[in-house]
């Protein structure tokens, strides 16, 4: 994996064979997460909450990779 920054973008590669396009959107939507909550009233508790749930849902999709 490798991650670029330019003045407007972030870009990371990651190699098709790596993962799954399920734990590849569940990637995106954390990260989208993340940017939506710096500009949003989230509490600090309900950022947290999402955090793990997110977490958890990309662990299951990552486990088999991972665990083999």
């Amino acid at each position: 994996m490798k991650m670029t920054l330019d003045d407007q973008d972030i870009v990371i590669r990651i190699p098709k064979h790596s993962m799954t396009q399920t734990a590849l959107t569940n990637v995106l939507d954390y990260i989208e997460s993340t940017a939506l909550n710096q500009s949003s009233r989230l509490t600090q508790e309900q950022a947290d909450d999402l955090a793990r749930e997110i977490d958890s849902s990309v662990w299951q999709s990552l486990r088999s990779n991972i665990l083999k």
